[in-house]
């Protein structure tokens, strides 16, 4: 009773309060975290025997908290709800060894697939890139809807030591190999801070998050997408082209009824006299200079009455 005491109060501990932050969050609704059940410790005995490894003493607590993790969100739009945050962490009958036949949630990687990478090494953390050989066994910890999978992986011990190193990594649709941290601990944390929202884990990728996903991030964790920006400054390609896609995020095309707010603006200027339309068009010639930003059609009309 007093282990499972602990193991309670790590639980809270790890939440951080992420669901009385989310309800306080304008526009979000449906916030819906799944009651699991502790996993029995005679499963987690089972587990380990049949995989010949230990389950790290962060993720058997957690397990012995709850069995999987499942917590998701929608935001209220125009034409109704629709899901954006989804935590998750699959239970320990889920816990599948990657590649094995009874794992097809995504294309099952084989060795000659990764062999087309020569790089042994993660660019930006300098670790070994797992293996599907003897030297590494590879566990399933998130499906992540299909687009990778998140990975608990144990990489033979290099120092003569009987313990292996684990991991978690990010293994993306073209079965590459990305670093997200050491322990349970810090992914799940990682996980609670990125609110669950869309593909948040190609944050540590060389990948970065995709339009829509830095969208929903300006508006519900815009501080989390600055950090994750300034930790991977001058380590993925192209950095400047990360900050131009921030500056041009349109948040009405999601959110339908602000955008309704900013389209008469050019309506208006069409109907003011030449004079002041003129002076309009000045500003959106200046606008053209500044970084990142595409030339618009007013200014390029400016430049043929020149």
């Amino acid at each position: 009773m007093e282990e499972e005491g602990k193991s309670k109060s790590l639980f809270e501990q790890m939440n951080v309060g992420v669901l009385k932050y989310m309800e306080k969050k304008t526009g979000v609704c449906r916030l819906q975290l799944e009651p699991r059940k502790p996993a029995d410790r005679s499963a987690i005995l089972a587990w380990e025997q049949k995989n010949t490894v230990f389950l790290p003493e962060d993720l058997k607590s957690f397990y012995l908290t709850s069995d999987g993790f499942l917590l998701t969100w929608c935001v209220k739009i125009d034409n109704g709800p629709i899901p954006v945050g989804r935590m998750y962490l699959n239970s320990m009958n889920q816990l599948l060894k990657v590649g094995g036949s009874v794992n097809s949630t995504l294309v099952n990687p084989s060795l000659a697939d990764l062999d087309m990478d020569s790089d042994t090494e993660d660019e930006h953390s300098g670790n070994e890139k797992p293996t599907f050989d003897s030297r590494c066994k590879v566990f399933e910890l998130d499906p992540c809807d299909g687009y990778g999978k998140v990975c608990l992986v144990y990489k033979e011990s290099k120092t003569g030591g009987t313990d292996p190193k684990i991991e978690i990594w990010f293994l993306d649709r073209a079965l590459r190999w990305h670093y997200i941290t050491d322990t349970f601990t810090s992914y799940y944390r990682l996980m609670v801070m990125h609110l669950g929202l869309p593909q948040w884990q190609y944050a540590f990728t060389d990948i970065g998050l995709c339009q829509q996903s830095k969208q929903w991030f300006t508006m519900y964790a815009p501080l989390r997408l600055e950090l994750d920006s300034e930790l991977t400054v001058g380590s993925h390609h192209g950095d400047d082209t990360s900050a131009t896609s921030t500056i041009q995020i349109d948040i009405g095309k999601v959110f339908k009824g602000k955008s309704d707010k900013k389209k008469p603006v050019p309506a208006q200027t069409q109907s003011q006299p030449p004079g002041l339309r003129k002076k309009a068009t000045v500003a959106s010639a200046k606008g053209v200079n500044q970084p990142g930003l595409k030339p618009s059609g007013s200014s390029s009309q400016l430049a043929g009455k020149k």
